[in-house]
């Protein structure tokens, strides 16, 4: 099996070394590299071959929020998990719209850490217990539906559902949002797994049931 190869976004180096030690010493994960604000992680992800990255939130020069947008954009493939030393509803559901497949807490456990990389590599998402605690607050007036299903899709996945639901073709999207075939499938793959869907006729009923498409 290959080794998922991660690279790790901090502008704290104390941070990138502790992440380095933990994917080292994992059987099927690989270091690819650390970075201090987004524009190295671009640099990282041009030069050498990442499957995920955790991305801290709050660096210079291009936070973790604009990064991300940047390679669900352009590297549809690479999952990012957002790492934050704050327990934000908010941000984390800014992370998700711009692309994040996870949010961690920067002092979770390894084995929490470990778990995030598992489920997100499998195509699942992942939220650091301790931040679905404050979702599910009983004092919390906001309800578990605050969290939907709806807020893991970014604005592009949005698009490519309405399209998909115009009954588009992998071609004629492609063409309209001026990106790859490639690229659209990437999204679809990744809007099913997200959404716990088999395939299109599934999704277009699902994105009528939650206002994401009108007939």
């Amino acid at each position: 099996m290959d080794r998922i190869k991660i690279a790790v976004a901090d502008d704290h180096q104390v941070i990138i070394d502790g992440m380095e030690a933990i994917i080292n010493n994992t059987e099927n994960l690989e270091f690819s590299g650390g970075a201090l604000n987004g524009h190295q992680v671009i640099e990282l992800v041009e030069s050498k071959p990442v499957d995920m990255v955790l991305m801290d939130i709050n660096m210079p020069e291009m936070d973790g929020l604009e990064c991300t947008a940047y390679l669900n954009k352009h590297y549809p493939n690479i999952r990012v998990i957002a790492l934050s030393m704050h327990d934000n509803p908010r941000l984390a559901k800014r992370m998700i719209k711009n692309g994040a497949f996870g949010f961690l807490l920067k002092n979770s456990s390894k084995e929490n850490i470990l778990k995030a990389i598992d489920e997100v590599s499998a195509g699942r998402n992942f939220f650091d217990p301790q931040l679905m605690s404050t979702f599910f607050d009983a004092g919390n007036k906001k309800s578990s539906s605050s969290f939907a299903k709806k807020d893991l899709l970014t604005k592009r996945e949005v698009e490519i559902i309405q399209l998909i639901c115009q009954e588009k073709t992998t071609g004629e999207i492609a063409d309209e949002l001026s990106i790859s075939t490639h690229t659209v499938e990437s999204h679809r793959a990744n809007i099913l797994l997200k959404l716990e869907l088999k395939n299109s006729v599934g999704l277009a009923k699902w994105a009528i049931q939650n206002e994401v498409f009108e007939l």
